[in-house]
């Protein structure tokens, strides 16, 4: 079965746009599929939901228009031409919409130099010291949910990154079954002990 990111119909709003520069799009990519697998947010991403042969520049509009949130992923280099231009349409909205969420996101090679003034007095998700920065995505989560992002580390398992950990896990367990077949009643009995382990943690 061919699994796609999160490719959603034109009607469908979206948690979050992921706004980038060209050079970063692999890192990008990355970003939004952990997002969608391991939070099942429904991810607006240029390079999975265009459509070849359409105008992008309406497409991307269209994209500002559904999402709930967007996520400015700030890199090496200073936002110039298109992107500035998504960053200019995000803080519109927003100025516009208080409940649409502008984040920043620092990307490793970026520097406080380098985003911009309008972005900086924002709260960002910072990934400097890599993708698999716990901290820098649960603060990303946290924006595009629209909630405190609270102590760090959590206090106890009922805390987000317990939390996260169990969908996680629950996630590998769902592509297990697609990829394999496994029974109905083995991946329940898995479920199941992986429920009461986050309970007796927690």
């Amino acid at each position: 079965m061919n699994s796609r990111p999160n490719l959603r119909t034109r009607s469908e709003p979206f948690d979050v746009l992921l706004s980038h520069s060209h050079e970063d799009a692999i890192w990008v990519d990355g970003l939004g599929k952990r997002l969608v697998e391991e939070h099942r947010l429904k991810v607006w991403l240029d390079r999975w939901v265009l459509v070849p042969g359409n105008s992008w520049q309406q497409e991307i509009e269209q994209g500002f228009d559904q999402a709930g949130t967007c996520a400015v992923c700030v890199g090496a280099r200073t936002p110039d031409g298109w992107f500035q231009q998504e960053i200019e349409r995000a803080l519109e909205i927003q100025a516009n919409n208080k409940g649409f969420r502008v984040i920043p996101v620092l990307l490793p090679d970026a520097s406080p130099e380098i985003v911009p003034k309008f972005l900086s007095l924002r709260t960002s998700a910072d990934f400097r010291n890599g993708q698999d920065s716990e901290l820098g995505f649960h603060v990303l989560v946290c924006g595009i949910r629209g909630v405190p992002v609270g102590p760090w580390p959590p206090l106890n398992g009922f805390q987000n990154v317990g939390l996260q950990q169990l969908e996680r896990r629950l996630g590998e367990l769902a592509k297990l079954k697609r990829s394999f077949g496994i029974r109905d009643e083995l991946i329940e009995e898995y479920q199941r002990r992986l429920l009461d382990q986050w309970l007796e943690e927690g």
